[in-house]
């Protein structure tokens, strides 16, 4: 019979569970279900989903860190975690966790020869509330840290705070740490190696408080390497698969057809126009009767399968273009030439209004005056489009991406 999936009651390991559901949420996992009040009869404590891995994970707390106290409890949750992956409906590893105040790295020893002897098959971990966490098993050595702080501020600091290792400031921050191997006409950024979140942040023209976040989230999760004197990433397969999976699947885009059909280039000479527009109206600021300056055209680029094309990439044939738009304004659609009404039959353009407007229109590059989005960013955004887009994407990494960040890791 399949596992039911609904919840039991809160328990003293309850902390531990919810720390462990944000490791793994940061890690760009799924987290299909996790400790919350309910039925007191028993569930699993937390199942997590990658897309191709998915682990179902029973966790135990011991009062004190003694060998003869770890042991039976991690054994009871090694047959709980066996038990549940065996009732599960689809294919999962089991974990087995057990947590504690403070774990002797003694105990923590003798713990893993134990698992490692009669229960090679399971996944296991150690964490205790001073952030020592130790696992292996099934790829979960990617999720150990040495100690550090009080249990309280551990404790507080993985339960609250959210991660924002994706957001908008922090793409465009990796764009800038990936693109010393990316030719510049391929993507924007500065190219200075960077020793610090201070001279990131300068780079960057964002807060050092944003920088110092943003390195900090990478160095917790194992991408940051400052061994050499400047901040390099590493695990940067894994780094950009995750990166892959927190592109949001679903963008605001809003068909269009042009008020006057013309030429086959009549996109990029549309956006060429606009752009020479954006720049006169940059140069010359004039204010109005009240004093206002004007309001400043929304910032636009190609995207997707037209920005491929035009990076020298593209394949695909077929797929109407694709334009960035920061924000959809009427007098910015007539600049382009473009209507909106009655478009959903036969668009001739597709409009995104972006969710990460500096992350994209930062890190874009200019071909024959035409705004075009980055190599990354083309890459995130066809990956998971129907018309052949993981082709295309694999076309940018074999070409471009793979040979890129694999030399930075030399």
């Amino acid at each position: 019979m399949p596992i039911n999936l609904q919840d039991r009651p809160a328990s003293r390991e309850g902390d531990f569970v919810r720390l462990l559901a944000n490791l793994f949420r940061r890690a760009g996992w799924r987290i299909v279900r996790e400790l919350k009040p309910g039925p007191e009869d028993w569930r699993p404590d937390l199942v997590v989903d990658s897309g191709d891995k998915k682990y179902i994970i029973e966790v135990k707390r011991a009062p004190e860190s003694r060998r003869d106290r770890l042991i039976p409890l991690l054994s009871q949750a090694i047959l709980q975690a066996q038990s549940a992956a065996r009732q599960f409906p689809e294919s999962v590893a089991p974990v087995a966790v057990v947590v504690s105040k403070h774990i002797p790295d003694s105990a923590a020893d003798q713990v893993k020869q134990f698992a490692m002897r009669h229960v090679p098959s399971v996944g296991i971990g150690m964490i205790d509330s001073e952030g020592f966490r130790v696992f292996f098993g099934y790829g979960l050595e990617a999720f150990n840290s040495e100690r550090s702080g009080s249990s309280a501020q551990v404790l507080s600091e993985e339960r609250w705070r959210p991660s924002h290792i994706f957001s908008d400031l922090n793409q465009w921050m990796l764009k800038i740490l990936l693109s010393a191997n990316i030719p510049e006409s391929l993507l924007s950024a500065p190219r200075a190696r960077c020793q610090n979140a201070t001279q990131l942040a300068q780079a960057a023209d964002v807060s050092v408080m944003s920088a110092s976040r943003f390195l900090r989230q990478l160095s917790i999760e194992g991408f940051l390497d400052v061994r050499k004197g400047w901040l390099r990433l590493v695990r940067t397969d894994e780094l950009m698969k995750r990166w892959l999976n927190a592109n949001p699947r679903s963008v605001r885009e809003v068909p269009a057809h042009w008020i006057i059909r013309g030429r086959e280039e009549q996109i990029s000479l549309a956006v060429r126009s606009y752009v020479a527009h954006m720049d006169a109206t940059a140069a010359r600021p004039r204010k109005s009767r009240e004093g206002r300056l004007p309001r400043v055209p929304p910032r636009i680029c190609l995207g997707l399968y037209a920005a491929a094309d035009a990076l020298g990439f593209g394949f695909v044939r077929g797929v109407p273009p694709y334009l960035y738009l920061e924000r959809l304004e009427s007098e910015a659609l007539k600049l382009l030439g473009l209507s909106t009404e009655d478009a959903d039959r036969h668009p001739d353009v597709y409009l995104r209004i972006p969710q990460n407007d500096e992350a994209i229109f930062r890190a874009l590059v200019r071909q024959q005056g035409v705004p075009v989005s980055d190599i990354i960013q083309v890459w995130l955004d066809v990956s998971n489009h129907p018309a052949r887009g993981k082709e295309q994407a694999e076309e940018i990494w074999r070409r471009v991406l793979a040979p890129a960040i694999h030399k930075a890791e030399e």
